[in-house]
């Protein structure tokens, strides 16, 4: 295969994170819309760390640490998010 060629999917798949992220952001909007009507504070760090390990773990193991701080990063734009909202 071409880097051109490879290029292209990396882009298609660019392509579909983006949306994905859009999705998931409108749901951290919403949560912060519950948590604030609940009186919730917008950091769980229970949660979040159930989260990093799930995830750590649902990869290749070479790619464990690459995924924990992709959703560690997810989840802290996720939360200033819900911040800027709230």
């Amino acid at each position: 295969m071409e880097l051109k060629e490879l290029r292209e999917e990396i882009n298609a798949i660019d392509a579909q994170i983006e949306d994905l992220f859009q999705k998931r952001m409108d749901v951290s909007a919403k949560i912060a819309d519950y948590k604030k009507a609940n009186g919730l504070p917008t950091r769980d760090p229970q949660r979040e760390a159930e989260v990093l390990d799930k995830h750590a773990k649902s990869v290749r193991p070479e790619l464990s640490i690459y995924v924990y701080e992709l959703f560690e990063k997810l989840m802290q734009l996720s939360r200033d998010y819900q911040n800027s909202i709230r």
